[in-house]
């Protein structure tokens, strides 16, 4: 008699076989189906659901893993001859993925110390982290009795200009800064807030919708026939098939020879470059060391890149862009619709370069509310995608709220990661096998849209789940920090298994301190043959020059 005992292993298998890899959209090729057949789940995985999250973020996430496995182990068997190889996901991993940078550990301390805390200070220019302007990023109430997304992005000035507040305001604690921004935020209607926000300040910011409201909305009709990801072929007699590059390799990684150009911020952009060099890919990272960043991320999402500081406001900052690009078989756009066409940089224009030098490049573009739509055009971050698709309500219902609360974690941002990585090597392999260029888009939207149509946890795990972990009750205030405190003081308690050393992995880092090592989570696929790593550890912005490795 078949055992019906719900498991974490069983519902990603489920996910896989049944929902991802049928689906027409993510046109996923035979040798990718006939290798998932050689994916497993790792057994000795916690098999009961453990984040204390309405939606399956374990699940999702290992079937996604299991997908880019997958990927990977068809594209190694036709690189390397590797056609029995077997590989194993371990849901452990792909759930400590998803928080990974918290759990980061630089010279044997965590991002927490403040030594640290003054290195990775240097990315703060605009003093984001004061407790006045980081809380301009959370949901408050509105005039009108809705909720609304209030976000600051890289630089809360706007959003603070906007509600005619002081840029900069000393107060005693968080509740402060939050009673505060709640009464500024309650003198507007949510949808004055919505349209002044992104269409005049050109700031983030969005409505909690529930997940039936967002569907209504003309933004979720839109996307609403999208997959995962879309993937559009552009074909010429100019772009011929171009096979793999040759490599000599003791790791056997499915995409080592690949060049990627990372033109991308915050973390789902950066997740999928880190990935791709996970899986061999050379990649540099395009920065600009007069602007902001996202330091407390960045420090692990460097992982295997070289970072090169180009202002592409200049010529000379665009013309070592265009050098690298002449040379590149993926270039990575992480930045709202539009931005990169007004630098010169647009797919219309890399898909040009391309067809100019006969050889077909793969565009890759990640933003947060989808690619058609009147809110295609807008800004938007991972809690502006969970807020406006529904995410942040069916937290609310899980714990009995009547107000949205945030999720505990970056969930769409580093499973748009994994997605965003498996178009690039589908692109990649149709180029190897039909020629041509591509342009692969993906979203937090499209991500979020996918995680809610599997369905929540059961009564009965979300009942287990709130008994676990009673200290991450929300409020709609309490934002992405103030939650992430209590997930991680109590994985030692509640999860220890997720700390096992097993999981981890340590290089050296180039993070300002000579022959300083990183401890950082490693991959939650383990293949047979193929060895996932990184050729370097993380590197501070503006490290390395504009070129490729071993080019003059």
């Amino acid at each position: 008699m078949e055992d019906d005992t719900y498991t974490i292993q069983k519902e990603a298998s489920r996910i896989l076989h049944s929902i991802l890899l049928p689906d027409p959209r993510l046109q996923i090729p035979d040798s990718v189906k006939a290798a998932a057949a050689r994916t497993s789940f790792d057994p000795s995985a916690l098999s009961t659901p453990f984040l204390p999250a309405p939606v399956k973020c374990t699940e999702s996430s290992a079937a996604l893993w299991a997908l880019l496995a997958s990927f990977g182990n068809a594209i190694a068997a036709e690189r390397y001859g590797l056609i029995d190889q077997k590989v194993v996901v371990n849901s452990d991993v792909a759930s400590i993925f998803l928080f990974s940078f918290l759990l980061l550990r630089v010279g044997g301390q965590p991002l927490s110390n403040p030594e640290l805390g003054k290195r990775i200070s240097v990315y703060d220019t605009t003093r984001q982290f004061t407790h006045w302007r980081r809380l301009v990023t959370n949901v408050y109430p509105t005039r009108d009795s809705r909720w609304f997304h209030l976000h600051g992005s890289l630089n809360s000035d706007r959003s603070l200009r906007m509600l005619g507040l002081p840029l900069h305001k000393d107060v005693a604690d968080e509740m402060e800064a939050i009673n505060g921004l709640t009464e500024a935020v309650r003198q507007f209607d949510a949808e004055w807030l919505d349209i002044e926000a992104n269409e005049y300040w050109r700031q983030a910011g969005g409505i909690c919708f529930t997940p039936e409201e967002y569907r209504e909305t003309e933004q979720g009709k839109a996307i609403s026939g999208d997959g995962l990801y879309l993937l559009e072929e552009f074909h010429s007699e100019k772009l011929p098939p171009i096979p793999w590059p040759q490599v000599d390799t003791r790791t056997y990684r499915p995409l080592e020879g690949i060049k990627i150009v990372d033109l991308t911020r915050a973390i789902a952009g950066p997740t999928i470059a880190k990935l791709a060099a996970l899986f061999g890919a050379t990649v540099v990272r395009v920065s600009n060391m007069n602007l902001p960043d996202l330091g407390v991320v960045l420090f692990e999402s460097n992982l295997g890149k070289q970072d090169a500081h180009l202002d592409l406001k200049t010529e000379e900052g665009r013309k070592a862009l265009r050098d690298l690009i002449e040379d590149a078989d993926v270039v990575l756009d992480g930045y709202r619709l539009g931005a990169l066409e007004k630098l010169g940089f647009g797919p219309t224009y890399i898909l040009e370069v391309a067809k100019r030098r006969g050889k077909g490049v793969v565009y890759a573009r990640e933003n947060c509310y989808g690619w058609k739509g009147p809110w295609a055009h807008r800004s938007g971050w991972q809690q502006i995608s969970d807020a406006v698709t529904g995410i942040a309500w069916l937290f609310a219902r899980m714990w009995g709220a009547n107000e949205p609360i945030m999720p505990f974690l970056p969930n769409s941002d580093f499973q748009t990661g994994i997605v965003g990585c498996i178009a690039i090597m589908n692109a990649l392999d149709k180029r190897a096998k039909k020629g041509g260029s591509y342009l692969a888009s993906m979203s937090l939207n499209q991500l979020n849209s996918f995680l809610i149509s599997l369905g929540t946890q059961s009564p009965e795990v979300q009942q287990s789940l709130r008994e676990m972990w009673p200290g991450m009750k929300s409020r709609h205030y309490d934002d992405l920090h103030r939650q992430m405190r209590v997930l991680v003081a109590g994985l030692p308690k509640l999860t220890p298994q997720l700390l096992n050393p097993k999981y981890f992995m340590t290089i050296k880092a180039d993070l300002g301190v000579p022959d300083e090592d990183m401890v950082f989570v490693g991959p939650a696929a383990t293949y047979e043959t193929t060895k996932l790593g990184y050729n370097s550890g993380s590197c501070l912005r503006g490290t390395h020059e504009a070129k490729w490795p071993g080019k003059e």
